[in-house]
């Protein structure tokens, strides 16, 4: 359900979310800079541009979630010790942005869509700003804000503080280069075409953070993840 935007914005500041974040893919993410906004899955589609395929893409369409941009309270990657499952590019925005939403409205889920099947719409989505109020917690992966309602595009350029690239430590064995250096450079490149003066940093995880032995336990997955072209 729908709830104003600035109310929003505020029980999150009080709740501590200062930032809000979106993980993708490198190809997908580069797109997003040299357009100077995050996308939806259905908007990249309909303008003809390449994205990654996700394995929660049928399930987004049938629930009518195709053209919405989400985004996490929390960087899931180092709050897990794990590799973000959407990709290894992390965009960081000022949660300020959630105040200026296109509708005046924002949506923010209690489930994550892939376990929506058999619950109610009460079940998926807070239904007011005091449930909101109530029951939000910072770092809950399941509770996801979402732009909704917007044209599926969400412009970033006066509220990205930062990049974050995950360093999978693997080479591409075509190219013989190492897949961070090739992502990192695809970045810088997006960013300066879409005019975007942000900086581009690499990750710096836990000791006991699992991802780099996720990139190399499936070399075909992190390739998809890291290549800058299809």
């Amino acid at each position: 359900m729908d709830l104003p935007a600035k109310r929003v914005f505020e029980i999150l500041q009080n709740k501590g979310v200062d930032s809000i974040h979106h993980a993708n893919t490198v190809i997908t993410s580069c797109q997003f800079l040299r357009y100077g906004a995050l996308l939806s899955r259905g908007t990249v589609e309909r303008r003809g541009f390449y994205q990654t395929e996700q394995s929660s893409d049928d399930l987004d369409k049938s629930n009518g979630l195709w053209f919405d941009v989400f985004t996490d309270s929390v960087d899931i990657h180092e709050r897990a010790s794990r590799r973000n499952l959407y990709g290894p590019v992390l965009f960081v925005l000022r949660s300020e942005i959630i105040s200026k939403a296109y509708t005046g409205r924002i949506w923010v889920t209690k489930l994550n869509p892939t376990k929506w099947e058999g619950t109610t719409r009460e079940e998926r989505w807070f239904s007011s700003v005091e449930d909101l109020e109530q029951n939000f917690v910072p770092g809950r992966f399941d509770q996801m804000i979402v732009f909704r309602h917007s044209g599926g595009d969400l412009p970033i350029s006066d509220y990205l503080d930062k990049i974050i690239l995950d360093d999978p430590c693997l080479e591409s064995p075509k190219a013989k280069i190492d897949y961070y250096s090739m992502a990192y450079g695809a970045l810088r490149l997006a960013r300066t075409e879409g005019k975007l003066n942000v900086p581009v940093q690499k990750r710096k995880c836990h000791e006991d953070c699992k991802c780099e032995q996720q990139y190399a336990d499936n070399t075909t997955i992190s390739q998809a993840l890291f290549l800058p072209k299809a």
